[in-house]
């Protein structure tokens, strides 16, 4: 184990500053940041520019870093400092869920022949602390299904419209401008960074490792005020969710706005605060909650990290070891669809077709189809078509 921590960090923008700014308060003397690296000389920052070099080379070729935290918003440059720090069999803590996502397999690998920790807790739903709690109090249960909102910006598009019908755009601009959202939402809105949380997910709770290609993610970009109107009258919330789910023929597992009950505990999640709610054999159900995006909570999890390898540790990979899962795409679940025009629900064929209604001006369409076909079905839609899921 090591003695002392001596760390390069990669990135210095809200997590990288956040983590740094931690380091400085908490003054822990076994640990030492030695060196910043970051792209671009000329953009501003909290610190003085003396602190900062601009070259990989001083942290990957450095004896003395034993430690890589990699803060970086470009995944596929993450993926090489990742990879080269691994090599050099320096310990890798990151917040990088698309590089994880995309790399997984060959990066674990890596870490386990170099016999060094790759650590990515902050990956994951911010501050809160789900893979370090799979890896160790649910290591030996066995998991029936995980339910994450883990979408920052998602969550505060929704809960603002639930609170007050508005444009979809003002939110957003909103959003923009209190930090929730990205200048290009897209990876947001669209499911795509939640999906990356799932496919990271599913490996710590059922060892499942899937690719991002596999899974179905659906997003919020097409709701519409009579969605929420709907949703409101059947007594629903509406909730962008990574849901997998395992059963006697394997695990499903998507991303897609869901109706939840009122009575169920995600409803109460808003927001820009993540929860993850877990149903397993023995301990039943729980309910994790807290802060999933911002500079200081999500530099929490870095931390965590950082300090847990004075004792060694890694993850387990418990239930990859354990049983041997299958994915399964095939399932059926009940799907609602909604849009403006008719014509845009024609191209969608159900297994089963429930119902066709109206919402003011809003046509739906309800039906049971299998998650395979509706990734199909929707791949190439150009339509404004809204789809979201009924619970099971």
């Amino acid at each position: 184990m090591p003695q002392q921590i001596t760390i390069g960090l990669f990135g210095f923008g809200s997590v990288g500053s956040g983590i740094y700014h931690v380091l400085k308060k908490k003054q822990i003397p076994r640990i030492h940041l030695k060196t910043i690296v970051v792209k671009s000389p000329n953009k501003p920052r909290s610190i003085d520019s003396k602190n900062f070099s601009y070259r990989a080379e001083d942290i990957l070729e450095d004896t003395e870093i034993n430690v890589v935290l990699e803060l970086i918003d470009d995944a596929q440059a993450a993926y090489t400092i990742v990879k080269k720090a691994l090599e050099s069999k320096k310990h890798v803590v990151t917040a990088n869920k698309k590089m994880l996502a995309n790399h997984f397999e060959e990066l674990v690998a890596l870490s386990k022949k170099h016999k060094v920790s790759l650590l990515y807790e902050a990956s994951v739903c911010g501050s809160i602390p789900i893979l370090r709690t799979l890896e160790t109090s649910f290591a030996y249960d066995n998991l029936k299904s995980l339910k994450a909102i883990s979408n920052g910006t998602s969550n505060y598009v929704l809960t603002r419209l639930f609170q007050k019908l508005q444009p979809f755009k003002d939110i957003i601009t909103d959003a923009q401008k209190h930090g929730f959202a990205e200048s290009d939402p897209t990876l947001d809105i669209d499911g795509w960074d939640s999906k990356f949380k799932l496919i990271i997910n599913n490996y710590h709770a059922f060892g499942v490792l899937n690719t991002p290609e596999e899974i179905l993610n659906l997003g919020i970009r097409h709701v519409k005020p009579e969605d929420i109107e709907f949703a409101k009258e059947k007594n629903f919330s509406i909730k962008l969710i990574g849901h997998s789910n395992l059963d006697e023929e394997g695990l499903t597992a998507y991303v897609a706005p869901q109706f939840i009950p009122k009575t169920q505990a995600l409803t109460s999640i808003d927001f820009e605060n993540n929860a993850v709610e877990i149903d397993a054999e023995f301990a039943h159900q729980h309910l994790l909650k807290g802060k999933g995006a911002g500079s200081i909570p999500t530099a929490s999890a870095v931390l965590s990290d950082l300090v847990s390898l004075f004792d060694d540790y890694c993850y387990g990979y418990s239930k990859a070891r354990q049983q041997s899962t299958e994915f399964n795409d095939e399932k059926l679940i009940k799907v609602y669809m909604s849009s403006y025009d008719r014509k845009d629900l024609k191209p969608i064929k159900f297994e089963t077709e429930i119902l066709c209604g109206t919402q003011k001006h809003l046509q739906y369409k309800i039906g049971k189809i299998s998650v395979k076909s509706l990734k199909q079905q929707t791949a190439d839609l150009s339509s404004e078509l809204f789809v979201a899921v009924f619970p099971d």
